[in-house]
């Protein structure tokens, strides 16, 4: 399983590297068909376990966000989130007159995935947009690689003691703090690159200490939903590595805590 994971990291990473170089539209287009993708997975995993989340509705809201961070019209974001929601409810309505069981739950789910998939997910598109965007981009995703590569080794190593044992018994609270002790240094070392001015070693060291802290939390939250519907991974799209809200659970919290810790305290 490890070799087919570094194999397949070794061809992806050197092709994600290069779109997130190119940026412009085709960056943008990337990361809204692997949102557009997740969303699959994600009304897909519900759906094993008897729930219904409306597609249609993840779709729009992840739309709604995309758009309104590529198009910088952040206005369009409450009236479109308010008529996204009234026509759920809406479906809601229709569901339950059809016979279908708890539709609220199914609305509800819908709208979790869309704002959790599209805001979250958006705050890449925003922070390739940035001046060095791609550096940043780059180093973020490089602290989401570091932090679960350093949870990984040290928790197979030293690991006992676990931080969720029904959400995911393999994950240690030994393999987080490996974590959170070496992207921090990390981040501090990139910091030190000249290419990178935007960040100071001491920036640096604070955003790879967030995403090892917050990161965990988004792997988790996908593994609670995998838990409940009894399935081990999103999907079968990546060899060795599950489906992509399995690849994109960090990343997505990771890039909208450094998105908005560059925003606010460093440009």
């Amino acid at each position: 399983m490890l070799k087919t994971r570094v194999l397949v990291a070794a061809v992806a990473l050197p092709v994600l590297t290069a779109i997130i170089v190119i940026g412009g539209w085709v960056f943008a287009l990337f990361v809204f068909g692997a949102l557009l993708l997740a969303a699959w997975e994600y009304v897909t995993l519900w759906r094993k376990g008897q729930q219904s989340p409306a597609l249609w509705l993840v779709v729009a809201l992840i739309a709604l966000a995309f758009a309104a961070t590529w198009f910088d019209e952040p206005g369009w974001l409450t009236p479109g989130l308010i008529a996204l929601l009234i026509a759920g409810m809406f479906q809601a309505i229709w569901d339950m007159e059809r016979g279908r069981a708890a539709p609220m739950n199914s609305l509800a789910l819908a709208a979790f995935g869309g704002v959790y998939l599209g805001w979250l997910g958006s705050t890449l598109v925003a922070l390739r947009m940035l001046e060095r965007g791609a550096h940043l981009v780059i180093f973020l995703y490089g602290c989401v690689i570091i932090a679960d590569s350093a949870a990984y080794f040290v928790g197979r190593r030293f690991g006992k003691h676990p931080m969720s044992p029904r959400v995911s018994p393999k994950k240690t609270w030994e393999g987080f703090i490996g974590g959170v002790i070496v992207t921090p240094i990390f981040g501090a070392l990139v910091g030190l690159l000249p290419a990178i001015e935007l960040i100071t070693p001491l920036h640096g060291a604070l955003i790879g200490l967030l995403i090892s802290l917050v990161g965990p939390i988004g792997d988790l939250g996908e593994s609670v939903i995998k838990r409940q519907v009894g399935v081990k991974d999103s999907s079968n799209l990546i060899p060795g590595h599950g489906g992509l809200l399995d690849r994109t659970d960090s990343v997505l919290v990771a890039s909208a805590v450094g998105y908005y810790y560059l925003l606010w305290l460093v440009l």
